[in-house]
């Protein structure tokens, strides 16, 4: 079962602009997730998928160290990390966004685990923060999905063209964790940013990083999570312009 693990990167976002190249603690954003996907034993390829306009090119010279780099449409992300993935002759793609700093190895593994054991086309969670997990999906159901997904929203989020049929693929979800005293890991804000330096400042060590250090951070000093409590997540639904 050979594992295509694809981070798509971008300078371009609306809300936080050059956030992947920001440094959190001694290390850009995008960084921290590539160390992350390194700690999964089952992955055994990593790309970093950006796109293809000049304001990439700091990020694709600087990705070029910790991972492989591909290039491709900005706006077109499915066909983005499909590209990215088919060159590798992957079984299972595993979709990181470099705008998560904190994803924890070991529930990746475990998605990918059961996309592989249990059989199933795509796998995600639904309990878990934002930004603490991956998405994996076959690569003949994503190769589907990138044939045949005509929605913006499914061109720019690659996976719900996947679990929106679920009479066609089958899908599966990691059960909830038991708690989950902070919602929010990701990075889209600035508040995000803020949260995210202030965690690293603590964490005390090299990534990648776990769940439950993140939550005994937290749990310590629970003033930390106002920092981004208020951030409002843009559903899938709606398209960057």
């Amino acid at each position: 079962m050979r594992v295509v693990a694809v981070v798509q990167a971008r300078t371009g976002s609306t809300r936080l602009p050059g956030k992947v190249l920001a440094l959190v603690g001694d290390r850009p954003l995008f960084a921290w997730t590539i160390a992350a996907l390194r700690a999964v034993p089952a992955i055994d390829v990593i790309v970093l998928a950006t796109s293809d306009e000049p304001a990439d090119d700091a990020l694709a010279a600087a990705a070029a160290g910790l991972a492989l780099v591909y290039r491709g449409s900005a706006r077109d992300v499915l066909a983005r990390v499909w590209g990215a993935a088919t060159q590798h002759a992957p079984d299972l793609v595993v979709r990181g966004t470099a705008d998560n700093p904190f994803p924890d190895p070991e529930v990746i593994g475990a998605q990918v685990a059961l996309c592989a054991d249990g059989d199933f086309d795509y796998v995600g969670t639904s309990g878990y923060p934002l930004g603490i997990a991956a998405e994996v999906a076959r690569a003949t159901a994503l190769e589907a999905a990138a044939r045949e997904a005509r929605a913006p929203a499914e061109r720019e989020h690659v996976m719900p063209f996947l679990y929106g049929h679920p009479g066609r693929f089958r899908i599966g979800s990691l059960p909830d964790p038991a708690t989950t005293p902070h919602a929010r890991y990701t990075v889209d804000t600035a508040e995000d940013l803020a949260f995210a330096r202030a965690l690293a400042a603590r964490i005390g060590h090299p990534p990648p990083v776990r769940l439950a250090d993140l939550e005994a951070i937290v749990g310590r000093e629970p003033g930390l999570a106002d920092l981004n409590a208020s951030v409002r997540q843009k559903p899938w639904q709606e398209v960057e312009s």
